[in-house]
């Protein structure tokens, strides 16, 4: 890959939904990048003043995209747009065929997760890269998350000891506000497995294969339940248990609810002299219970942050100095897909929610 010595990384979104709006907002508070060019296929997106509400409220203020070019099909702007690198922000069918586009185009890419719908596709986009000589990272956005780091960081370290057990959550009405209510098909999104839980599955079991190995591997066996739902027709509760012989317990949840809730996430962290719990409910959101006598939480320390602001600033300084993205790389995001998602051959987790029995996690 030839090295270019750029100021600023020229950068286009394509989809303007709730994930389109959280990212063109963090372009355009980023000294590295550019945003040039926006793309959407319904008019009224690409002239709104506001982007669309969803589960999580954006903090990052007002956006004013007056300066960006704008485009109606995101095909004409991967095509005309004078841009470094393309951000995918379209509903999940789309992922592998705009993200191939983009880079036969010549332009590296930050897809949004979940990766694709399927392995092939998957391994379509990583062949694709390859081939273009272009950089793919799936915007897995959890491992950018400061009180996700938090736990690694102390899980590595040692500071508490020994890692027990980990419970995790990821909980929310159904998004009934997506274009189309396409995230209500799973046909098109993959449902609540591809949505929501999705995410703790990638960083708990990131499996290890390129040397990620993010938080513990893949597990020696999984266990799961779930339930259908009739409105989706896809399991919409999801409670998988990932058990390691030589580590943790791992229980991961997540559910889209018939009735409209706030979304949260949280988890707790048993190690042998200490707790760590984070709740995005709660203020401050993560504690530290480390007195083993008296029962006296104290808020954490750590860095704060914003974690899409992260993993976006992050794939900037791959794309300027040429770097591979090792902290979140493309194989990493198609091996944990291939963990959960339902329609793939070695879909783990399905084959132990469907056949009610023990998975073995490494085979």
């Amino acid at each position: 890959m030839v090295k270019r010595d750029v100021s600023k990384v020229k950068v286009g979104v394509i989809g303007l939904g709730m994930m389109g709006g959280f990212h063109a907002g963090r372009y355009l508070q980023t000294p590295s990048a550019e945003l040039v060019a926006i793309a959407d296929i319904r008019p009224e997106r690409l002239e709104a003043e506001e982007f669309v509400a969803g589960n999580i409220p954006d903090e990052s203020g007002p956006a004013d995209l007056s300066g960006v070019d704008r485009y109606p099909d995101g095909s004409q702007l991967i095509a005309e747009a004078d841009v470094d690198m393309v951000d995918i922000c379209l509903p999940t069918f789309l992922h592998a065929r705009y993200t191939i586009e983009a880079l036969e185009a010549g332009h590296h890419v930050l897809c949004e997760k979940p990766m694709a719908l399927t392995l092939k596709e998957a391994d379509q986009m990583i062949e694709a890269a390859r081939e273009a000589d272009r950089l793919l990272m799936i915007a897995q956005c959890i491992r950018f998350w400061p009180e996700y780091e938090f736990l690694r960081q102390r899980m590595h370290d040692g500071t508490f000891g020994k890692l027990l057990s980990l419970n995790m959550s990821r909980v929310g009405g159904r998004p009934i506000w997506s274009w189309e209510k396409w995230y209500l098909d799973p046909a098109r999104s993959g449902g609540t497995i591809l949505d929501l839980h999705i995410h703790d599955v990638d960083y708990v079991p990131a499996p290890d294969r390129v040397q990620v190995n993010y938080l513990l591997g893949l597990p020696d066996h999984i266990q799961a339940t779930a339930r259908r739902s009739e409105a989706t027709g896809s399991y919409d509760i999801i409670h998988a248990f990932y058990n390691y012989e030589e580590g943790p317990q791992v229980h991961i949840h997540a559910g889209w609810s018939m009735a409209q809730t706030p979304f949260f996430a949280a988890y707790d962290a048993w190690f042998e002299a200490g707790l760590i719990r984070f709740d995005s409910r709660r203020n401050p959101a993560l504690q530290v219970f480390d007195d083993l006598v008296e029962v006296q939480g104290r808020p954490a320390e750590y860095e704060e942050g914003d974690a899409y602001a992260n993993e976006i600033s992050y794939f900037l300084r791959c794309v300027k100095n040429d770097e591979r993205p090792i902290k979140c790389p493309p194989e990493s995001a198609r091996d944990s897909l291939g963990l959960v998602n339902p329609v793939c051959a070695g879909r783990k987790e399905i084959e132990a929610i469907e056949n009610g029995r023990t998975v073995n996690g490494k085979e």
